[in-house]
């Protein structure tokens, strides 16, 4: 999400007011849509708390990346952080992990498009249906990789829209119901796995914030506005997403509990049978759009690591006539597919969480350790010292130990591979070059 949010802020001075949109916009996607029900499963209206408490340390970890975005003015996030503070092999590995998330997120809007479609045409939830209809939207998507599209900014633009409106409908709409009737929580009990489960996951809703620093920092004065961006973002799509779920929690009750599709039931409850219809329409439409331009940016980003940065293999970064990359296009959607095949929405959520935590920690190092480096800027000055990211650190490492083991599996598994992909490459021993922006 945060990617295709990113083309909107490169080559042009971004005034504090569309930083604001574009990070609202970049963060918010399919997990508020889907996610409620299985966070209240799991935790019950505790879950309202899991998400405040995400968005509070996914803030902290922001300010890092914000400061590090003032210090080193390279494109690219995590990984340039941690090729200047630990070198070529690390570096290698967040950036190798920076595209895997863009592929798991491509293959959990496509999965979060069919738990929605299945809302419309319950053919869809059986498996033949449901792969062949997965099978079919991946080959659109590389056919449209392959010959270019001039819609996607019009794709863009339609689906922020789209997703933005729905949540405002929504919310005003539970408020009008919640204002005609008694407004009673259901009970804290749970089916699942407790807290530390939801809360895990709801570090999903907010992996777009790192879009932010790098559309911040081409403000006048980043050092000041830098921290006000994100916390006056951080604070508005926290207010939204616990309104979202308050709302799913006061009209559905205990039917929320592990409901596929909590926001749109709920709109049911209120307007009745016609209102889901026109929310779930335009969910299909918003997450659609999404996985469009997220699988347009992850096979750029892979073909970048490969020819402006060198960190992998020049294979990756071969393009066709069209100028297309079209090897990366092929392993991109071929990984998704896999990943699509073999695990589900709730899965492919934790999944990304776990590469999202990986970028974190990389980057809350370079911090640490490049912080007082007298041959970088000043930069920002972090709020409260070390305070707030050693508290994202701590969390971050309690959270990963709630994660399954065969998340971890995979993950081991694609550092392995990337490090025989590494080792293979013949450009490795090449004295590094400077990072292009």
């Amino acid at each position: 999400m945060q990617r295709a949010a990113k083309r909107h802020a490169t080559g042009r001075t971004l005034s504090f007011g569309s930083v604001l949109l574009l990070g609202i916009n970049g963060i918010i996607g399919s997990g508020i849509f889907l996610l409620p029900g299985t966070l209240y499963q799991q935790s019950g209206k505790w879950s309202v708390l899991a998400l405040i408490a995400a968005g509070l340390v996914t803030t902290m970890i922001a300010l890092c990346y914000a400061a590090m975005a003032s210090k080193i003015d390279d494109d690219g996030g995590a990984w340039v952080y941690a090729d200047r503070a630990f070198g070529r092999f690390l570096g290698f590995q967040t950036g190798w992990f920076g595209w895997f998330l863009g592929v798991i997120t491509i293959a959990a809007e496509i999965t979060a498009f069919l738990t929605t479609l299945g809302g419309l045409v319950p053919a869809v939830k059986t498996r033949p249906v449901y792969l062949a209809v997965a099978l079919g939207i991946l080959a659109l998507l590389a056919i449209l990789n392959l010959v270019g599209s001039s819609l996607l900014t019009f794709i863009d633009n339609l689906s922020s829209v789209l997703k933005i409106g729905i949540i405002v409908v929504f919310v005003g709409a539970a408020g009008f119901f919640i204002s005609r009737h008694s407004f009673e929580l259901p009970s804290a009990g749970s089916n699942g796995g407790g807290f530390s489960q939801s809360f895990a996951a709801t570090f999903y809703m907010y992996t777009g914030f790192s879009f932010l620093p790098v559309a911040a920092k081409k403000m006048a004065n980043p050092e000041k506005t830098l921290p006000r961006a994100l916390l006056i973002v951080m604070a508005i799509v926290m207010v939204v997403y616990t309104l979202t779920d308050l709302a799913t929690m006061a009209i559905l009750g205990g039917a929320l509990s592990g409901n596929a599709l909590p926001v749109a039931n709920a709109f049911a409850a209120v307007v009745g049978t016609w209102g889901k219809i026109v929310v779930l329409l335009g969910m299909l439409v918003s997450i659609l759009g999404v996985a469009i331009a997220v699988s347009f940016d992850t096979p750029v980003e892979m073909a970048s690591l490969a020819t402006e940065k060198e960190l992998l293999p020049a294979i990756f970064g071969r393009t066709n006539k069209s100028g297309t990359p079209i090897i990366a296009v092929l392993v991109t959607i071929g990984l998704a597919a896999l990943l699509i095949l073999s695990g589900s929405y709730l899965f492919l959520v934790n999944l990304i969480v776990l590469a999202a935590f990986l970028q974190y920690i990389t980057t809350i190092f370079s911090w640490f350790k490049l912080r007082h480096d007298p041959t970088l800027p000043a930069g920002m000055k972090m709020p409260g010292g070390m305070l707030f990211p050693i508290i994202g650190l701590l969390v971050i490492l309690y959270l990963m130990t709630s994660l399954a083991w065969t998340t971890w599996l995979i993950a081991v598994g694609m550092a392995a591979v990337g490090t025989i992909v590494y080792a293979t490459d013949d450009r490795r021993n090449k004295p590094k070059k400077k990072i292009a922006g």
